[in-house]
């Protein structure tokens, strides 16, 4: 059994644990893949494969070969069947068999894992549904990880046997994005954690996206362009008595508006064919419009999400016949995140709930704050009306994207809590600075893609994993650190948002002191070269807490500041907040 710390060889442990389990010969239907060095074994695809289908044969192959040393060859279903097939996707040779999968079921990502006889069945949903369930193969009977795009383990044996396996899988959410640099730098890295979203450069082999927006978000300024301010102010929110220019919403109630909107909207469908989903969303403000007709109805319904919804309700009715797979997306964010009292959102409209003010630091579920308390009387409302309901969460702190945040403890319960609550689609926010690299960067993107694939994953063991794999034998001291960080938080009474100071609560001066301890413990324990650097990388936000609330002065300032520059700059980082630079900081701190 993992123990719950993986030693320093922890992951040698773990491969060696998953491949005596494979290799058992406990149950009758075991399949044995590879004894010896030598396999009867082929991978069998059907002669019009789709690409993604071709490439999951590929990976299946490319693996096995990096476990055994053996290449499996690939062969066309329109070759005679054989006693010993991996069946991958729908071909001429599964269908033959009894009991073909309930494709429908399976939707697009979901698939079937199943020892049928001899032979192994690994068969999705299309797109992605059977490359996701070679992956699955790999990593949950092989041992294979994927920690960082530059960082795998692959365990070595000359002999696999599968047990007996019949298993369907369909994810929990059908949408899953994960918005940290880390995860978006590679595509193969991506569709290898099963992610579908937006943002990566996936290709047809990969299965293409499962969404794909456009405009991503607050799309007001595309739908409706400010410069019409000067012709046409009625076309803008009334605000203290006037109409309001600038960086603002829209009125709403405006019959103009709206057929400017769907102009536009369908202007969009035509230059991006693409798109599944199409943005129409607030901008990042508030000013909204109190006109006489939209304020009416926000008071009447009980929130101003009331005349955002009615418009977006309208613009979906008029493109849902001629477009009946476009998906019009909205935000609840902000002053629209309370539902209306009895306007309700149109089948081929998105609700994208944002928890933007919430504590991070505690579960949403059971958190005592008050931003937290209206944020699940606001999902819970949600929950019923909305037959689409999408999260955009939030994982770092933008402010500071280098501040230590205690947030790993609360990740799995709020994935847990928004699937609970009839969530779909989930985008989680994080550094998406071109350099990356924010605080725990690696660590918390690999978490975050194991959740969404599946909530109810041993996440302990995944970050035991990561953390023997990435820090070596430095591992016990930065798991030492984070659960320092995490006791910061734990009375439930001091919160974590994405915007704190550094001069926060749980960011005090004893805790600055044990962290630079553990932490020059663990580059001290380095054994190379790679390692050591990755524990300096871990070391900059203790630093950077120190240098921004000036808890170092004079020569110690100087030199402290020049070594966090020195590593920041190697490793990459580009910014040290949402909105400024590296190198914007680094002038404003006095460095040279």
């Amino acid at each position: 059994m993992l123990t719950q710390h993986l030693p320093t060889r922890g992951l040698e442990l773990l491969a060696l644990s998953l491949l005596l389990a494979a290799t058992a010969r406990t149950a009758p239907a075991a399949l044995t893949l590879v004894d010896e060095g030598r396999s009867s074994y082929r991978i069998v695809v059907a002669a019009d494969a789709i690409a993604s289908e071709a490439y999951a044969a590929e990976e299946l192959q490319r693996y096995l070969e990096k476990v055994t040393g053996v290449k499996l060859p690939i062969v066309k279903d329109s070759e005679p069947p054989a006693t010993h097939d991996i069946l991958l996707g729908d071909n001429a040779h599964l269908r033959k068999l009894e009991a073909a999968p309930d494709w429908k079921k399976l939707g697009t990502d979901g698939f079937v894992l199943e020892t049928r006889g001899p032979r192994l069945v690994i068969a999705g949903g299309k797109p992605r549904g059977t490359l996701y369930g070679v992956y699955t193969l790999l990593e949950e009977r092989l041992g294979v990880r994927w920690f960082t795009p530059e960082l795998e383990h692959v365990p070595r044996t000359n002999r696999v046997v599968l047990a007996e396996v019949a298993e369907t899988r369909i994810p929990a959410l059908e949408y899953r994005e994960v918005f940290w640099t880390e995860m978006m730098r590679n595509a193969d890295f991506a569709a290898r954690h099963r992610l579908n979203g937006h943002h990566y450069a996936l290709e047809q082999r990969h299965g293409g996206r499962r969404v794909f927006y456009f405009p991503f978000v607050h799309s007001f300024d595309s739908l409706v362009p400010p410069d019409l301010f000067k012709e046409h102010p009625e076309y803008f929110p009334f605000i203290n008595g006037q109409r309001v220019g600038g960086y603002v919403q829209r009125c709403l109630s405006n019959p103009d508006v709206i057929k400017l909107a769907i102009a536009r909207v369908r202007q969009w469908i035509r230059e991006h064919p693409e798109a599944s989903i199409i943005s129409v969303s607030q901008n990042d403000v508030g000013k909204w419009c109190q006109c006489e007709k939209c304020k009416a109805l926000d008071d009447a319904e009980g929130s101003p999400c009331a005349s955002l919804l009615r418009f977006v309700n309208t613009i979906a009715e008029a493109i849902e016949a001629d477009h009946p797979n476009v998906r019009i997306d909205t935000l609840a964010y902000q002053y629209t995140r309370k539902p209306p009292k009895t306007l309700r959102p149109r089948n081929n409209v998105i609700i994208r709930l944002c928890s933007i003010e919430c504590c991070f630091a505690h579960p949403l579920a059971t958190c005592e704050s008050e931003a937290n308390r209206r944020f699940r009387d606001d999902i819970i409302a949600w929950q019923p009306v909305a037959p689409l309901l999408y999260v955009w969460d939030y994982t770092p702190n933008f402010a500071h994207y280098q501040q230590p945040f205690p947030n790993f403890k609360a990740l799995q319960a709020n994935v847990q809590f928004f699937v609970a609550h009839g969530v779909k689609g989930l985008f989680e926010q994080g550094n998406y600075s071109p350099g990356g690299f924010g605080e725990m960067g690696p660590l918390r993107a690999y978490l975050l893609a194991k959740l969404l694939w599946n909530p109810d994953t041993n996440l302990r063991q995944h970050q035991d994993e990561f953390l023997s794999a990435y820090y070596g034998k430095a591992a016990d001291s930065i798991r030492g650190y984070l659960e320092l960080l995490h006791r910061q938080v734990r009375d439930g009474k001091t919160h974590a948002h994405i915007f704190d100071p550094p001069t926060a609560g749980y960011l005090k001066p004893e805790f600055l002191s044990e962290a630079d301890t553990l932490l020059a413990q663990a580059e001290k324990a380095a054994e190379d070269d790679a390692v050591r650097f990755r524990v300096q990388v871990a070391r900059l936000p203790a630093w950077y807490v120190q240098l921004a609330t000036k808890r170092v002065e004079g020569d110690a300032r100087a030199g402290l500041l020049k070594r966090f520059l020195e590593i920041a700059r190697k490793t990459g980082i580009s910014h040290i907040s949402e909105g400024q630079t590296l190198d914007q900081w680094a002038k404003k701190m006095g460095a040279e």
